[in-house]
């Protein structure tokens, strides 16, 4: 089953320069003599710091692929078959190959934790020339983003297998009338490419006898009289089908 999970480059970009903003904006108000260092702390749109965070956002987007391949599915190959990312203008788009049994309502919830753990790494990324402790800080949380991913990938419950049971059964004839002593075979016709799993029931033992032959079922004239024999479906009693049997004297 594959899923798609898309992020968008500005978002998170723009997150990062707000974070890095914020901050500058804190070290001035402390301290109006830090603005040259809280300038330059701050992620700005300059081409030089637009190619450090695209440098971060694409590293830490492969880190993250790494992560998710714990929980693939795969073939086996040597190439990348069970998750690739494809860049759309501002989104990526990242595929993953994941159990069948993946439950698909996480799917956006991955979706945004994949972004915000990408977006935490860059700044974690960006702090780390800057300032240790504060880089260490967002490491933090991009460890509990690492643990809220790996909370996604809960299996659902194994689904019963899908067993092409008949939904009718279709008799040669509604009657048989046969001399005491005599045997019948009742024959019959199922869906197509259904599993045989019919059954027969006889309403009186005394009158006849049956048993499964290759055809259908063998049905044995014991006595005189007539009963009713019915032919049902062992995993839905509701799909059946009634022969009335009569038996004469002996020929």
């Amino acid at each position: 089953m594959n899923i798609k999970l898309s992020l968008i480059k500005s978002i998170i970009f723009e997150s990062v320069k707000n974070e890095t903003y914020q901050k500058g904006v804190i070290d001035k108000s402390i301290d109006p003599k830090a603005t040259v260092a809280a300038y330059h702390e701050q992620a700005g749109n300059e081409e030089y710091h637009e190619r450090m965070l695209s440098r971060a956002f694409y590293t830490n987007l492969e880190d993250l692929k790494s992560y998710l391949g714990d929980y693939l599915t795969s073939d086996g190959n040597t190439t990348g078959d069970n998750i690739f990312s494809d860049e759309k203008g501002d989104v990526v788009i990242i595929s993953l190959e994941v159990s069948d049994r993946f439950n698909t309502a996480y799917t956006d919830t991955l979706s945004k934790l994949s972004a915000k753990y990408i977006e935490e790494s860059m700044l974690a990324d960006w702090w780390k020339p800057i300032d240790d402790k504060r880089s260490a800080f967002y490491t933090q949380f991009v460890e509990k983003d690492l643990t809220a991913i790996r909370r996604c990938f809960i299996k659902t419950a194994p689904k019963a297998p899908s067993v092409p049971y008949t939904t009718k059964i279709e008799l040669t004839g509604s009657a048989i009338e046969m001399a005491v002593g005599e045997e019948s075979t009742v024959t019959y016709t199922l869906d197509d490419s259904a599993v045989d799993d019919i059954e027969i029931r006889i309403e009186d033992h005394n009158i006849c006898s049956a048993g499964r032959s290759r055809e259908g079922f063998t049905v044995k004239a014991l006595q005189m009289g007539h009963t009713y024999i019915e032919l049902y479906s062992r995993h839905n009693e509701d799909i059946k089908a009634t022969v009335h049997v009569f038996i004469t004297t002996r020929h």
